[in-house]
């Protein structure tokens, strides 16, 4: 009997190796940063809206508010994964994060909070000027992104996992498509755009190519990039249902496919780790679903001639403070 326990347990480290080989790995420090002529040759690329309304105001107007002492995160019940969306074109190697969603999990709550910070956040980025939030990546990758979340919202990052929105909807096609609400406008305009759809309101199982124009939709609301985050977590969302509904050989074969599709700056034993503490914790938890900047605690602004959001932060950090550590 002992020698068949062995032999199981040695199957299942053997197996559990092989998928963590399937990963890709980067080293943080091993992540180039832009020289400031660098950026300043990127920042030219940048879009700018010369007919926008926002009131201008000065960078060194904005409040930054009071830092908190303690880091959200730093307590050992909570573990904050950082999730990457990025869309890169041909020859690019990094843009601007696209998507940035932190996903916490609070072992003692049993909840999973994801949280949207939107790209056009107006933040400090360590070592650089302030900019827009999803700059931070484009200038240093993960690791300076995980600087500016610690800077301006008092947030340690644990992890970080990236994805491009090519490899997403591959994970969605692998997942066997989610199941997503519809309104009518939201049906039409997939139609419209994705060969073969004949989509209708109410509930719809979404493909790949679906569920990723899905999530970059924009145009359909006057809030543009909050409802189009506000998306992108109901697709995570519907993503976590169709994993908590599939038997253990199914969820074997996802994770073959699903794998390589997925960079991040975790270790190996960093991953088994996070997963022996997330996995048990997925089956019953709640999940609740937020975006920063919180309603009544921003503005638009024009600051250097692009339209970004300013938000409260001594609002936002409170607010992040109650939700993410259930206070």
């Amino acid at each position: 009997i002992l020698g068949l326990i062995l032999t199981a347990l040695l199957g299942v480290t053997i197996y559990a190796q092989r998928l963590l080989n399937r990963i890709n790995y980067i080293n943080p420090e091993d992540q180039v940063t832009m020289s400031p002529e660098e950026v300043s040759e990127y920042l030219a690329t940048e879009e700018t809206d010369p007919e926008g309304t926002e009131p201008t105001m000065n960078d060194e107007d904005v409040d930054w508010g009071e830092e908190h002492e303690n880091q959200i995160g730093s307590e050992a019940h909570v573990i904050n994964i950082l999730l990457i969306g990025q869309d890169a074109r041909p020859g690019e190697k990094r843009t601007r994060s696209d998507v940035m969603i932190l996903c916490t999990f609070n072992k003692d709550t049993k909840t999973l909070v994801m949280t949207s910070f939107l790209r056009d956040l107006y933040v400090r980025i360590p070592g650089y000027n302030s900019n827009k939030m999803n700059s931070a990546y484009a200038f240093g990758g993960m690791q300076l992104l995980d600087a500016t979340m610690e800077t301006n919202f008092g947030i340690h990052v644990d992890g970080n996992v990236e994805v491009n929105f090519e490899q997403f909807a591959d994970i969605i096609d692998t997942l066997g498509g989610v199941e997503i609400e519809l309104r009518s406008d939201e049906a039409q305009l997939i139609n419209s755009v994705v060969p073969g759809s004949k989509l209708r309101s109410g509930v719809q199982r979404l493909n790949g190519e679906q569920a990723l124009f899905y999530s970059r939709i924009r145009k359909l609301d006057s809030d543009a990039d909050f409802s189009r985050t506000n998306r992108q977590r109901k697709v995570l969302d519907s993503l976590i249902r169709e994993f908590k509904n599939a038997d253990i050989a199914t969820l074997m074969g996802l994770l073959e496919q699903v794998m390589p599709m997925i960079t991040t700056d975790m270790k190996p034993d960093e991953i088994v780790g996070y997963a022996t503490e997330i996995f048990p914790l997925l089956a019953s938890c709640t999940v609740v679903s937020q975006r920063v900047p919180i309603d009544g605690a921003y503005a638009g602004r024009r600051i250097d001639g692009k339209s970004v959001l300013v938000a409260d932060m001594n609002a936002t950090r409170e607010f992040l403070q109650k939700t993410l550590l259930g206070e």
